[in-house]
Formats: structure tokens, sequence, C-alpha cells
């Protein structure tokens, strides 16, 4: 839905008519633009908020883990994680 809000954003249109045009309940288009505006990183101010992810494979098959994402939160594994299962959780 946040690319639904950017092409509202650049279409010059109003909220309903963009409704309209593209089919959406208002109801649901404004409980997302809310989401959209309350997001920590709105899409308009960055390109992307992908980043690379490198494992080193000099490591162990099996280590500990720490995910921190770009708005601060933070997930931790407490266990041994296989690489192969760390790109599965993050894809």
């Amino acid at each position: 839905m946040f690319g639904l809000i950017e092409q509202w954003k650049s279409s010059g249109l109003s909220q309903i008519a963009f409704c309209r045009q593209v089919e959406v309940r208002y109801c649901v288009f404004h409980y997302w633009y809310k989401r959209y505006r309350e997001a920590p990183i709105c899409a308009a101010n960055t390109a992307s908020s992908f980043i690379a992810l490198h494992i080193n494979s000099s490591l162990p098959a099996a280590a500990h883990a720490e995910l921190v994402y770009p708005d601060g939160r933070r997930l931790l594994f407490h266990q041994p994680v296989d690489a192969i299962f760390l790109k599965t959780v993050i894809g």
C-alpha cells in the first residue's frame, strides 16, 4: 500500500478522486496513509530501505547472530543459527 500512496502523492489528485480511480475504498486508503505517515522511515525519504547482507564464509556454519534494523529494532538469536536459516528469516 505504501507504493499506492506514493502514486497518489505524485498524481496531483485528491485522496477521494485517487481512490475512485484505482478502485480502493477511501477508508482503507486513509488507514494505510496514517500508517505511512507514522512509519519511522518514510519511503519518500530514502531510495531503498534494503541493505546488502554479507556472510563471512570463514566463520563456523552455526553462530550466534544479531540483526539490527535501520529503525533501531534488534533481533537477537541466543542459540547457534545456520547461515541458510538466517537468510530465510531475512528474505
